[in-house]
């Protein structure tokens, strides 16, 4: 323990590392002065970037010798009330600059909550069957209102309970990326991932939105802890198999290409995992359900979705490209029609980057500029991580975790989202756990390239924004 974070701390600020922190966040603050942005967005980029780091680098040491049981109490409590204080003051602040308590340009908020409210009276009315006519053979993105709509109906359509049940939800997100990044490799990394998930921005970010994200990664995030312990337990429980099949069932009705994405996984891991971990009685288990489920969601207009994705996953990424490319009323990016996914596949593990241009389309994307570019950071993480991981032929011992973050990866660079934060965020927690096994990985050798990196990055998040102003004369 004290090794690993002997070498944590020195390592997000030894002295070369805060010159050039210091160095990127100058330059960001310059670029951004340069044009008309408001001085709350420079705020906030600078506040996600610094404590994120110092608090990750100040807690890891702080909380390394508490017990299993005081560090989940911690890590839990923590999380919640760092959501709890972003919620309530979101919700002041939109109030105030909006005049609703929603984000700027909040179309799918707004859709939600309408939706919501809409079911609600369909309910008072019985009228249910007119909702069941309307989702039709659609699924694929009911989750969310459904959920939202019963909420309001129990217990009102105010938009401030339902957010705390998102930082509940949050913080429990954050207990089960510490379970299985301890299960996957051990204590110390365990609880670094569970403290970079506590701290990351984008995953406090979206607890003060009405948007999906915070419920569909936590049911990610839980399917993997569930489908992971069944793997690595000794024996079949009931109970998991069950936990398995529900929640896996919940992640289509919220997207329905990551649910695809995490069956596939679970496939690959029954008979990619090595023989010492998961015992071959458990893979003919896993194996009848894959089977079963298959046949179950083909049996769906779920199956009919995901074939038409794999069908047109060309033709999305290619009209999507032009619809940035000539957006009408403006926004447009005309360079954006050359991308491609043999563009956007190399750079996924450490994409995207933080907007440094003022850009009115996109003042969300402004706020979370700070959050991108702590990713672009701690992905170098990742790929020590995963070098290692190679390097020592132990890639079969974690595929479950390689085979969701990599499946994911493709999906999204074959979608034209590819560098659109908010669909990155079902990946968040796991590269978080993959940083963190980086992290406790880290020696003399690899040490001398986390500056260079930081250089090499600070040369690309220019040369990104390059690109979007000169896409737009």
């Amino acid at each position: 323990m004290n090794a690993v974070r002997a070498q944590y701390i020195p390592f997000f600020f030894s002295r070369k590392s805060v010159l050039t922190f210091s160095s990127i966040l100058v330059v960001t603050f310059l670029m951004f002065i340069a044009r008309p942005l408001t001085i709350s967005s420079i705020l906030f980029n600078i506040v996600e970037v610094v404590l994120f780091f110092y608090l990750s680098s100040k807690l890891s040491k702080k909380w390394a010798n508490v017990s299993v049981s005081l560090f989940s109490k911690r890590l839990f409590r923590v999380a919640f009330l760092i959501r709890l204080i972003w919620i309530l003051f979101s919700y002041l602040y939109y109030n105030a600059l909006t005049g609703k308590p929603f984000e700027f340009e909040a179309a799918d908020s707004f859709g939600y909550h309408n939706e919501a409210v809409w079911l609600v009276g369909l309910l008072k009315d019985s009228k249910f069957d007119v909702y069941l006519a309307y989702i039709g053979t659609n699924y694929s993105d009911m989750g969310y209102p459904f959920y939202l709509g019963i909420f309001y109906y129990l217990l009102g359509d105010g938009v401030l309970i339902p957010r705390i049940l998102k930082a509940i939800l949050s913080s429990y997100t954050c207990l089960l990326v510490y379970y299985i990044a301890r299960n996957n490799f051990n204590e110390s990394t365990g609880r670094m991932a569970g403290i970079m998930a506590m701290l990351v921005p984008n995953l406090i970010y979206y607890c003060g939105i009405h948007v999906k994200e915070t419920e569909m990664v936590f049911l990610t995030v839980w399917f993997v802890y569930l489908a992971d312990q069944f793997i690595r337990s000794p024996k079949v429980y009931l109970s998991s198999i069950v936990g398995i099949v529900l929640v896996g069932a919940s992640v289509f009705f919220f997207r329905t290409v990551l649910a695809a994405c995490l069956i596939g996984s679970v496939g690959v891991a029954t008979f990619l995992t090595s023989s010492r971990i998961s015992k071959g009685y458990k893979r003919v288990v896993l194996g009848f359900l894959l089977i079963a489920g298959v046949f179950f969601i083909y049996s769906t207009p779920l199956g009919k979705t995901i074939d038409e994705y794999l069908a047109a996953s060309d033709e999305n990424l290619t009209s999507q490209m032009k619809n940035y490319a000539t957006r009408e009323g403006g926004g447009e990016n005309r360079l954006a029609r050359y991308g491609s996914r043999s563009i956007f596949l190399p750079m996924m593990l450490i994409a995207p980057f933080p907007t440094l241009v003022y850009i009115p389309e996109q003042p969300n994307a402004m706020m979370l500029g700070g959050a991108l570019f702590t990713r672009n950071v701690y992905a170098f993480f990742v790929l020590i991580g995963l070098g290692t991981l190679f390097k020592r032929k132990k890639l079969r011992a974690h595929i479950l975790l390689l085979a969701i973050t990599f499946s994911y990866i493709f999906v999204l660079a074959s979608s034209g989202f590819a560098l659109s934060e908010r669909f990155h965020l079902p990946l968040v927690p796991f590269l978080l756990i993959l940083a963190a096994y980086g992290i406790s990985q880290m020696n003399r050798s690899n040490k001398k390239y986390f500056v260079p990196y930081l250089m090499l990055i600070s040369i690309i998040i220019i040369g990104w924004n390059w690109f979007k102003v000169a896409g737009r004369s």
